[in-house]
């Protein structure tokens, strides 16, 4: 039975729970640049049990952020608080580890040699995609080099974004790159092909959970400290007004200001025109995972570099018992 509001405080403004909202959300928007650090590395120097810890961490605080928005959601049916929380975080990670290991093992399953072929070139025309010197099906990507707001962006997601294409729809006017594809190309294993696909399906697919995730719950954050502060000044009846209205208000402000601005990368006709339709062509259950992230990481990445080299102190969030 629903309680009476004179009996339970919301759960939204108990200070607990606001304390709980602040931390996980310094964890997840922390995590996020970490994973921008690794997948992003251009010198191949993430370990293949860097890649596979922050897979798992992924599905930890991905489990943990839906958690917190369970637990917000069914506050009015669940009698004690220690049960509301056992119980959506078991019912969070629960969801989220199996959700994202399923579709990532599911897309990596069905990859033909096409697929694989065209990660791994992709992954190695990265930095000229940075340079500005890559073309998809001849239409430009960038006119100079990438800005220094998408960079760490698109080091990590640019193999990612062309994910639909083929080998031969890039075009590079560097002589080393087309050495390099061409009689030099280096030799590569089955097992690397398939490493490579996993990080192009993986990256965006936990970057865009992340990120999600870390906006809402820090939207839900902040519209609690507002009905806190309410509350405490004992505005009641503006509080009551404003209740229903100020977290949905607050998510749309947050989804806008990730969605609407846009950037180089995005508004090139090589994207607009080539590489993001192929993807929700060939691709759709990946395509709003990397849409969403190149989308939305450059507006945030200053903020969440500062949150995890500031406040979480550059933690690389590695599984202690693997070593």
């Amino acid at each position: 039975m629903q309680r009476s509001s004179l009996n339970h405080r919301s759960l939204n403004i108990q200070p607990w729970f606001l304390i709980l909202l602040a931390s996980y959300t310094v964890l997840e928007l922390s995590f996020n640049h970490r994973l921008l650090e690794l997948a992003g590395d251009l010198q191949s120097a993430a370990t293949t049990n860097q890649l596979n810890d922050i897979e798992i961490w992924g599905r930890i605080v991905s489990g943990l952020g839906l958690a917190l928005l369970l637990m917000r959601w069914l506050d009015n049916w669940v009698r004690s608080r220690v049960l509301l929380f056992l119980m959506c975080c078991m019912l969070g990670l629960f969801s989220m580890w199996h959700a994202q290991k399923a579709l990532v093992d599911t897309i990596v399953a069905r990859a033909d040699a096409q697929d694989l072929s065209m990660s791994w070139r992709s992954q190695m025309s990265t930095q000229e995609a940075l340079n500005g010197r890559i073309f998809l099906r001849g239409e430009t990507l960038l006119t100079s080099p990438a800005p220094p707001d998408i960079r760490p962006v698109m080091s990590a997601l640019w193999a990612s974004s062309v994910a639909g294409l083929f080998p031969e729809d890039l075009d590079s006017d560097s002589g080393a790159t087309q050495l390099m594809s061409g009689v030099f190309a280096p030799q590569i294993t089955q097992t690397q092909l398939v490493a490579a696909y996993r990080k192009t399906v993986m990256t965006p697919v936990v970057l865009a959970a992340s990120l999600l995730f870390g906006l809402l719950n820090l939207c839900q954050l902040f519209a609690g400290l507002l009905a806190w502060g309410l509350n405490v000044s004992g505005q009641d009846r503006l509080l009551q007004l404003s209740k229903f209205w100020l977290l949905p208000s607050l998510t749309l402000m947050c989804m806008a200001l990730s969605w609407w601005p846009g950037n180089a990368w995005t508004e090139s006709p090589a994207y607009r025109l080539v590489a993001s339709p192929a993807l929700w062509t060939d691709k759709p259950y990946l395509a709003p995972f990397v849409e969403w992230s190149v989308r939305a990481e450059p507006a945030w990445a200053d903020s969440v570099a500062w949150v995890h080299r500031a406040l979480l102190l550059d933690f690389e969030f590695t599984v202690p018992f693997r070593h």
